[in-house]
């Protein structure tokens, strides 16, 4: 088990499967590039310098190499500048501020997720990704976690689009014992031998029937899905990151 201390930023581009926590969160995570190396998911557990607030960031870069690993870098060091702040679109921000300064011309899409210790909410932030998905103990369902169409003009794209784009965050409720899944879209790609998706729905079908089980169960239960669907050999389709987490 990974412990996430105060004031820490844990995370990269790695291929991982390993359960994390800190003070309010418990965390499963899965990441593996289609090459077997370092692919173009991108994943972090940040703790705020006060030990409340737990922040959760994914990404998705096209492509692979050099581009993914200084994106990583950048995420990095926004989230550890933020990591005190409660707007998790700040992160978002900063991030596409950086990729279009720097013209790495490599699109991103990504989330942020904010948990706060004794609050019944979760704050969320797209860049471009698909929704998460939320599991409320009381209503016994998953359901994806959409954000409002937001503020005039060009919001919530993809990272490295343009600089004058804008990001939304909003709330949710999210109590102990709820749940969340972020995910990149080689989860919702991966192909079947005759060429049909995964898709939102087989993956929201999952999660119910896997919904009492415990968070390495829940991902095991994707992953072992995922690979029967394509045929039962490696997810080699596209970098794949799953990412579980439960409110204590």
């Amino acid at each position: 088990m990974q412990t996430i201390q105060c004031a820490e930023v844990w995370g990269g581009i790695k291929n991982q499967d390993v359960d994390a926590c800190s003070r309010c969160l418990n965390v499963s995570l899965y990441s593996s590039a289609c090459d077997g190396g370092r692919g173009g998911d991108v994943y972090y557990l940040s703790v705020c310098g006060y030990d409340r607030l737990t922040r959760v960031a994914i990404a998705d870069v096209a492509g692979h190499g050099e581009s993914v690993s200084r994106i990583s870098d950048w995420l990095y060091q926004c989230l550890k500048e933020r990591m005190n702040d409660s707007d998790g679109a700040e992160v978002l921000r900063d991030l596409n501020h950086r990729i279009v300064e720097n013209d790495s011309g490599a699109i991103t899409t990504a989330a942020v997720l904010g948990f706060y210790v004794d609050h019944d909410e979760t704050y969320y932030a797209y860049a471009g990704h698909p929704p998460a998905y939320v599991y409320n103990r009381g209503n016994d369902e998953w359901r994806a976690l959409q954000i409002g169409r937001g503020s005039a003009g060009l919001t919530n794209l993809p990272l490295g689009v343009d600089d004058t784009v804008t990001f939304d965050q909003a709330a949710a409720p999210f109590r102990s014992g709820d749940r969340m899944l972020l995910y990149t879209d080689g989860v919702l790609e991966a192909r079947s031998p005759n060429g049909e998706e995964f898709g939102s729905q087989r993956l929201y079908e999952v999660l119910q029937a896997a919904r009492d089980e415990t968070l390495p169960r829940l991902k095991r239960r994707i992953l072992s899905e995922l690979v029967e669907f394509a045929g039962g050999g490696p997810l080699t389709h596209d970098d794949v990151t799953l990412l579980a987490a439960e409110m204590r």
